[in-house]
């Protein structure tokens, strides 16, 4: 490839490590957008990624890295403060409690936030927009969550029609970054240049939602780490902490988060849905896009099976981190410590609602309606001639997409397996 096509190539936030990748096409097998492909035995990202680390999971030799801030922790603002998911208090054992985990890191770490509070803030916000819809009759059924970007950035390339389907509230993590910076400003704490806001997050996707965010001209965040790049932090000075500071605030409902079904516990009552797994989510999102589940008021969205635990920046496994949610949540109750009065003044406001609605831009080239006919026309064409064995030898992940790359000029029918062991049976 030439340098100039290499430097319009888009970023993306997960990487292939050539060095350790055979070629094996697991990855580009697993990829829900088609984006992955095979060449000269290396795999590439060349279609739209949106980084749900499906890749990071299937791949044997560890050839797919998910890129994050914590890549690189020595260069960290000189005041580093983080904003903790609470699914890094399902990583460690009975023992440690989620005040002594965030007080572990502040032993490394300058300041360092609950999270979790802030989702049964989003929680009572999501409730009164839920309920205003019932209201005002609004025919918008069902809302999804905005909380997952993997998610979110499915439904923008695969099913555009239901980007006005996503509740349009801040989301947890945003709103908490938020906030902090107002605090750290108004109480001139630190100056703007001097600190770094970072999310500790089991998701290889959010590093996409910090430097190109959706619903946000820009994300309060300035980078991401991977819950797996501060466990050891955890680990090492746990055992000295003294619970002399209370850091964290939540109740059970915000540390439920982590849980396919956690997002919806915390609301009332209603007709809600958890889905979890990217297939899974695909399947739903095509039913929604179909006009069923209409009687359904929010869907709960998350691409990794389980919830967040399922995350592929996690180091727990996903059925332990579950039970030792569970128990959290257990331990600290399901009523929200958060104020309703406030949260309604809030809400009335305007206080919770996002910025903007907007899909990213697709990286292939916008195509009048008579080229995308006659392309499509091609394709088809080609599929014709194509086996249907659906078995990525040629590189690509499937026969439609190969003839979609033969049509695009990426491919040559030459790199098909099967039609060239019939070219040299006719041959004989």
């Amino acid at each position: 490839m030439m340098a100039a096509e290499e430097n319009n190539r888009p970023f993306h936030y997960v990487q292939v490590v050539e060095e350790k990748c055979n070629g094996c096409v697991l990855c580009m097998k697993a990829c829900p957008t088609s984006a992955i492909r095979v060449r000269k035995e290396k795999a590439r990202i060349e279609g739209v990624c949106i980084d749900c680390g499906e890749c990071l999971r299937v791949c044997p030799r560890d050839a797919m890295r998910a890129v994050t801030t914590g890549m690189d922790l020595a260069n960290l603002s000189r005041f580093t403060i983080l904003s903790v998911s609470p699914v890094l208090y399902a990583q460690f054992g009975p023992e440690a409690t989620p005040n002594r985990i965030l007080l572990a890191l502040r032993k490394v770490f300058k300041f360092v936030y609950d999270q979790a509070f802030t989702h049964e803030l989003y929680s009572a916000a999501a409730e009164l927009y839920i309920q205003k819809c019932r209201e005002e009759k609004r025919d918008v059924w069902p809302l999804i969550s905005p909380v997952c970007p993997v998610v979110n950035r499915l439904i923008a390339y695969r099913f555009p029609s239901l980007l006005d389907h996503i509740l349009p509230i801040i989301t947890p993590r945003e709103l908490a970054a938020r906030e902090l910076r107002k605090r750290l400003y108004c109480e001139k704490v630190f100056r703007l240049e001097d600190f770094g806001l970072y999310h500790v997050t089991p998701c290889s996707a959010k590093m996409i939602e910090v430097k190109e965010p959706m619903f946000l001209k820009n994300s309060y965040f300035d980078g991401i780490l991977g819950i797996s790049e501060v466990f050891n932090v955890v680990n090492k000075y746990i055992a000295e902490v003294e619970e002399e500071i209370i850091l964290h605030q939540s109740s059970g409902v915000g540390i439920a988060w982590g849980l396919c079904g956690g997002e919806m516990a915390g609301f009332g009552h209603g007709n809600f849905l958890a889905v979890s797994g990217m297939q899974e989510t695909i399947r739903y999102l095509e039913k929604i896009e179909m006009g069923l589940l209409r009687d359904i008021e929010f869907i709960e969205f998350r691409s990794c099976s389980e919830g967040c635990i399922g995350g592929p920046l996690t180091v727990a496994d996903k059925y332990q981190a579950k039970t030792t949610v569970e128990r959290l949540t257990r331990k600290y109750g399901i009523e929200k410590r958060v104020n309703t009065s406030s949260i309604k003044k809030a809400f009335d406001e305007g206080w919770f609602f996002i910025e903007k609605k907007s899909a990213p831009s697709a990286p292939r080239k916008r195509l009048s309606i008579s080229e995308a006919i006659e392309r499509q026309d091609q394709i088809e064409k080609v599929l014709q001639t194509l086996p249907q064995k659906e078995c990525g030898a040629c590189g690509s992940p499937d026969c439609r997409t190969f003839a979609e790359d033969v049509v695009d000029g990426n491919s040559s029918m030459r790199e098909c397996v099967y039609l060239r062991m019939a070219k040299k049976g006719e041959c004989k």
